[in-house]
């Protein structure tokens, strides 16, 4: 599976980085982006993109937050979903 690791309007989110997780997600300085296999009658993935658009591109202060709101959203809504990791 492949996520745009650029910034730019493939990805939405400024500095994108890897997060380490079970999931593939990276995160940037205005958000992030989260993805895992899930077959459901919509597809066979489920993808949540967060995007702060108030956040200045240059600010990092907000990093952390965005990591650590995946790390607790993204697997808490993929387990509503049925799926695994």
């Amino acid at each position: 599976m492949y996520l745009a690791k650029g910034t730019g309007t493939v990805s939405g989110i400024s500095e994108p980085r890897s997060l380490e997780s079970p999931y593939t997600t990276l995160v940037g300085n205005d958000g992030a982006i989260s993805q895992t296999p899930c077959k459901t009658r919509g597809g066979r993935y489920f993808t949540l993109t967060l995007q702060l658009p108030q956040v200045r591109l240059g600010d990092r202060s907000r990093r952390e937050d965005i990591a650590a709101f995946m790390r607790a959203y993204f697997p808490a809504t993929v387990a509503t979903l049925g799926c695994g990791t």
